[in-house]
């Protein structure tokens, strides 16, 4: 039981410290390629801190056949993301934490449809076939494609289309007077990199997580959305944070949203679809299900507080806190 703790802490000081060079790197490249605030928060502030849900997710599924463990996983850490982010945030940010329309009626929305498919795929099927997959991939995209409809954001694709046709060279010359130090290559070489050391530290906290219910008795399900959600959330808590520091109020608020997100949709859908491409069936328990209830709850609880002045203030942010010690706790004495 000792050694599967130790592993379990030093993986997530692994996820954690991955997840902070993951961030630096994917902000300059961001910054690089001339993505706005809300774009890069929402795209790959939020990719890249949610790497350890979908590596746990893919794991649990694909080789320890626990997909519990990654519906536990992805749905403690959204708990965590929409609740705990945001109200630590408020705490840390030099000016008023306002969010801004852009974040409420885009993000918003479609997390909120996230929310509406993940609800009816786990009541109306308790086993998901492709074609649940296939719906989660495919509203992702959607949802990518409705970032990239924004004006700010096509300086991305054109930055980066310039950036393979000429290489390095002419898209440094306009970004170099900005950015002494932009080195494109070197920082996607860094994202690869942690990357790599996210997906390897997940595998073994998967492992572990799994021994160490086993030992205690308990379903694995709890380990997944207390213990893993917590760790795997460190990297998202480290890019809102960070954005919060700066003042950069959209990029925070936007990383909260895109990372549920991403999450839901590619953390779900990416290994089910694998899982039913070589045949491995993927069963919904009840307790699935009860956790999502909680899911539901705080997406209205945090929806309703940022719609009203998209203003989070600081006792609302220990309200916040306040709901998520509440619904894990009750989750745990529940299932």
């Amino acid at each position: 039981m000792w050694i599967s703790i130790l592993i379990i802490l030093i993986t997530s000081i692994s996820i954690y410290y991955s997840g902070e060079y993951f961030a630096s790197a994917s902000s300059k490249v961001g910054d690089y390629l001339g993505l706005s605030k809300s774009a890069k928060g929402a795209t790959l502030d939020a990719i890249s801190s949610s790497m350890p849900e979908l590596m746990i997710s893919l794991f649990s599924l694909i080789v320890f056949h626990e997909f519990s463990v990654g519906i536990g996983t992805i749905v403690g850490s959204a708990l965590f993301n929409i609740l705990i982010i945001p109200a630590v945030c408020v705490f840390i940010s030099p000016i008023v934490f306002k969010v801004s329309d852009e974040v409420i009626h885009r993000d918003g929305l479609f997390y909120n449809m996230t929310i509406i498919i993940l609800l009816t795929a786990i009541f109306f099927s308790k086993e998901w076939s492709i074609s649940i997959a296939i719906i989660f991939l495919g509203t992702y995209l959607l949802y990518i494609f409705e970032i990239f409809r924004h004006g700010s954001t096509q300086n991305y694709v054109t930055n980066l289309l310039e950036f393979f046709k000429h290489g390095r060279s002419k898209l440094a010359k306009k970004r170099l007077k900005k950015r002494k130090n932009g080195r494109f290559g070197f920082e996607i070489g860094i994202m690869a990199f942690t990357l790599l050391v996210i997906a390897v530290s997940s595998y073994f906290l998967v492992e572990h997580a799994i021994s160490l219910s086993h030992f205690l008795g308990i379903p694995p399900i709890i380990i997944s959305f207390t213990v893993i959600a917590a760790a795997t959330s460190f990297p998202d808590m480290v890019v809102s944070a960070s954005n919060a520091k700066k003042g950069n109020i959209s990029d925070a608020s936007s990383n909260v949203f895109g990372s549920n997100i991403f999450d839901i949709l590619m953390g779900l859908g990416l290994p089910i679809f694998i899982a039913n491409l070589i045949k491995i069936p993927v069963i919904i328990s009840v307790e699935s299900m009860t956790i999502v209830f909680g899911l539901l709850v705080s997406t209205v609880v945090v929806l309703y507080i940022f719609a009203e002045k998209m203003i989070l203030t600081k006792p609302k942010a220990v309200l916040m806190l306040l709901i998520y010690l509440g619904l894990v706790v009750y989750t745990i004495f529940l299932v």
